[in-house]
């Protein structure tokens, strides 16, 4: 089966925005807001004029299936911090594949060093994915991020490019 990360297109859009309003994903996320048509694409023409972001969509032989942003910290840098989400409907196994691709963009493509990304603490489906990929836990934020009234821990995890060349000779 062929699987590939591309950048996102225009007409991704509305895909991308109904699961990024699923409940199944919402709920996870930093702002928990329905995401309107036009803060959708303003968001998109933003990220597209900023030059650290890149936006991509994970796709196979049924079609997207996930979506992954990745943000060099600085021009300088070669830290990358990630976002991600699969389709709501996606089949078990398909983060980790769409992970797997990710850092072979960011470590091979992107010659990045590290890559890292946050974690709200009730978000425990995702720290165990974390965990699961090999990231270390290099910070806790204590009580750091409002959500509906009520602050949360968010999680810092952090994926050394060493790391991922360890864990894939490995294999």
């Amino acid at each position: 089966m062929s699987e590939f990360l591309r950048k996102i297109e225009l007409s991704d859009l509305p895909t991308i925005r109904d699961w990024r309003n699923h409940q199944a994903i919402n709920r996870y996320m930093f702002t928990q807001h329905e995401v309107t048509k036009k803060e959708h694409l303003a968001w998109f023409e933003a990220s597209r004029e900023n030059k650290l972001c890149s936006l991509f969509v994970y796709e196979s032989e049924s079609g997207i299936q996930g979506f992954l942003q990745l943000e060099k910290k600085s021009k300088e840098s070669c830290v990358y911090e990630w976002g991600f989400y699969i389709s709501p409907e996606a089949a078990r196994g398909l983060g980790t594949k769409m992970a797997k691709l990710a850092f072979n963009k960011v470590f091979v493509d992107l010659s990045g060093s590290k890559l890292f990304g946050e974690v709200l603490s009730f978000n425990l489906p995702s720290i165990r994915f974390h965990q699961k990929l090999g990231f270390y836990q290099e910070g806790l934020l204590r009580q750091h991020h409002l959500v509906n009234g009520q602050y949360h821990d968010v999680y810092c995890f952090g994926l050394l490019e060493s790391e991922w060349l360890e864990k894939l000779n490995k294999v």
